[in-house]
């Protein structure tokens, strides 16, 4: 039987500061891993009343879960400030053996796939690709110096195998798609020195967020639909990436796996 206590190990979850991220954050913080809590600013978390700050949170989650918890602030997109992030989660809580890449963001577009300018083009990638490969570059290297690590990016079913709001969105299909094959190259790249590196990818998630950007309540199961055909949690995000990261994940590396109630069935 397995284990996913997570006792002595340390891990930095960026992009967590609210929605998915701060349930992961805390999945892992009560599995017994000191965390590093990450958001592009200090107050973000307080847009959709997830809270009032970062520090606040930290404080409070610290307490709770009697662990280590810092607050590290930075925009992951530029590789200055990702660099300063990385040194101040050494720095601060040591060198992590968990590397959790969930800062993201979609930017709504009123323009087609075919008919989206350079600037929103670089920008998603900015908030997407960029800082799950920044925090990579940072923090892998270390974990193959020491032979073991775990990395789990998340993605977005909007990557896999077409979408059929791909034209809404433009770029963000294309920026989660390559955050995708960005995960088994790095598997493919890490295999050789113990480092695990797998992809988790959210179906439609209730979080506050997409509550405040689509309506509804979303958490009362729709009358007529199976509990799989229903909006996922931030919990069924957050249970699959603790797993991944414990000794029950320990040989599984290089996977894209899809938690979205078999709402695609396409190969990723």
């Amino acid at each position: 039987m397995y284990s996913t206590s997570l006792q002595g190990k340390k891990a930095w979850v960026t992009g967590s500061s609210r929605g998915i991220g701060r349930k992961i954050v805390e999945f892992l913080a009560e599995s017994g891993a000191d965390v590093a809590i990450h958001g592009r600013n200090g107050t973000n978390l307080a847009e959709y009343g997830e809270g009032t700050s970062l520090t606040d949170a930290a404080a409070e989650l610290a307490e709770r879960t009697n662990v280590r918890v810092i607050p590290v602030c930075g925009d992951l997109g530029d590789e200055t400030e990702t660099r300063r992030a990385a040194d101040e989660v050494r720095t601060k809580l040591g060198e992590p053996d968990i590397l959790v890449c969930c800062a993201g963001g979609d930017g709504r577009c009123d323009r087609s796939i075919l008919d989206f300018d350079s600037v929103y083009f670089r920008t998603i990638m900015n908030r997407n690709l960029y800082p799950t490969a920044f925090c990579c570059r940072e923090i892998v290297p270390e974990m193959m110096k020491r032979g073991s690590g775990c990395v789990v990016t998340i993605g977005s079913i909007a990557g896999c195998g077409g979408w059929k709001t791909a034209g809404a969105l433009a770029a963000y299909p294309l920026a989660k798609a390559a955050v995708h094959e960005y995960t088994r190259c790095l598997a493919a790249y890490t295999r050789h020195c113990g480092v695990r590196v797998n992809c988790v990818i959210p179906g439609n998630i209730n979080t506050p967020r997409t509550r405040a950007l689509y309506g509804g309540d979303r958490t009362s199961p729709i009358p007529g639909l199976s509990p799989l055909e229903h909006v996922g949690t931030s919990e069924d995000i957050a249970s699959l990436v603790q797993f991944l990261c414990s000794d029950g994940g320990k040989y599984i590396s290089g996977q894209c796996i899809r938690v979205d109630g078999a709402e695609q069935l396409s190969p990723c």
